[in-house]
């Protein structure tokens, strides 16, 4: 370990979507970063996601959670636009018409309910398309469904932004440390720094942000952290013609998403069912659950059959195309669906960045603004509905 790898200002934990813009907003704002990774940079949930933009169905859930949904997809040219400049790598974040696509009637319903919502009015451009419409935007889509909404998207190669966020922190003066933790250091209910398994690095302030894994700090923090491994799987191919005009989601057959570089991003797998863009409540859980996680981050090849027929089903034309890999990995859900952000319960100078479920990809611009506003000192903009998400939500709940 070299001099400067021995302390910070602050150390991340975790070099995924959230972790290394957390760490990238922090190291723009002049602090001394070090980001501390079990593996490799975008090696959770980050390397597989679909890095959708996108607000209109169930994953976001009334209120607070859309607002900052919204906020975050705001803020997303910028980010990456810094990034890009401050690393010379391409995120690859692009903007396409979108459509939430209705094969059938639940389908229909879920968007038109989204529609209804009280919170959406003023936040969001949508419109009703005909399927006839629908296929005038992508005339790929099938012509036996209902319709679907139309509204605007964006797309980010989520690991090529976690890449590009490390290489800007290190121009910026920071590190990345390989190394698993296994505890933090205090000074009373002060941190102080945090243990690896190759050392020690002093630091004024952790930021615990290993999606999935970040259950596990509950122990260094002595504070509740209910997060849980969600099982998730993602087809790419590449389809001869024409290139997809659109990103194209649905609630039950999962979306077809275009990659700047021209990759299909196809299917989704949530649990043990596709779930789309979807999160339904059975993807809760309470917080008091002691049973042991199960990591499985494999793909399977019941998902990848049920990815294809439903793609197919969405878009005749994937049974033509030609898979080019089949990705999975495990996603971090709260208790609630929605993100810890702000400082750990009863420990000072002691942060989460964790638990945004399906999201994460699409919450890392706002997440890494308030964690950057909260670690500096800075007012939070008061459109940010900051406190719905801290993580001392949790401590009345766990016994």
């Amino acid at each position: 370990m070299s001099a400067s790898d021995k302390s910070a200002d602050v150390v991340v934990v975790g070099a995924g979507v959230i972790g290394t813009t957390v760490a990238y907003e922090l190291a723009a704002a002049g602090l001394d970063v070090t980001i501390v990774e079990r593996t490799g940079v975008g090696s959770g949930s980050t390397g597989h996601g679909h890095g959708i933009i996108s607000l209109v169905g169930k994953d976001f859930r009334p209120g607070a959670h859309l607002k900052l949904g919204v906020l975050s997809a705001r803020m997303y040219p910028d980010l990456c636009e810094r990034i890009l400049e401050d690393s010379g790598i391409d995120p690859m974040y692009h903007e396409l018409p979108g459509i939430s696509f209705a094969v059938v009637e639940e389908e229909e319903r879920i968007f038109r309910d989204f529609m209804a919502r009280d919170d959406t009015r003023g936040l969001l451009d949508m419109e009703w398309l005909t399927v006839e419409q629908c296929r005038e935007v992508e005339p790929l889509l099938t012509d036996d469904a209902i319709g679907g909404v139309l509204h605007p998207h964006g797309q980010v190669d989520a690991y090529r932004l976690s890449l590009a966020a490390v290489a800007a922190v290190e121009k910026l003066g920071g590190r990345i440390v390989t190394g698993e933790v296994t505890g933090l250091v205090r000074d009373g209910d002060r941190i102080v720094g945090v243990e690896h398994k190759r050392g020690t690095i002093g630091c004024d302030h952790v930021v615990i942000a290993n999606g999935a894994w970040a259950g596990r700090a509950a122990e260094w923090l002595e504070a509740p952290v209910p997060v849980r491994p969600l099982h998730g799987e993602v087809l790419h191919a590449r389809l001869e013609g024409d290139p997809v005009r659109a990103f194209i989601l649905t609630g039950l057959h999962g979306p077809i998403l275009p990659k700047k570089d021209g990759t299909l991003m196809v299917g989704s797998i949530g649990g043990v069912t596709m779930s789309g863009m979807d999160v339904d409540a059975k993807h809760v859980f309470d917080p008091n659950d002691t049973t042991p996680p199960e990591f499985d981050e494999g793909p399977t090849q019941d998902g990848r059959d049920m990815m294809v027929e439903r793609s197919v089903r969405v878009m005749p034309a994937l049974a033509d195309a030609q898979l080019t890999a089949h990705l999975a990995g495990v996603r971090p859900l709260s208790a609630d669906r929605m993100p810890l952000l702000g400082p750990a319960p009863g420990l000072d100078r002691a942060w989460l960045a964790t638990g945004h479920g399906t999201k994460g990809i699409h919450l890392a611009a706002v997440s890494a603004r308030i964690m950057a506003d909260y670690i500096t000192g800075r007012p939070i903009d008061a459109e940010i509905p900051a406190e719905a998400f801290l993580p001392e939500r949790f401590a009345a709940a766990v016994a």
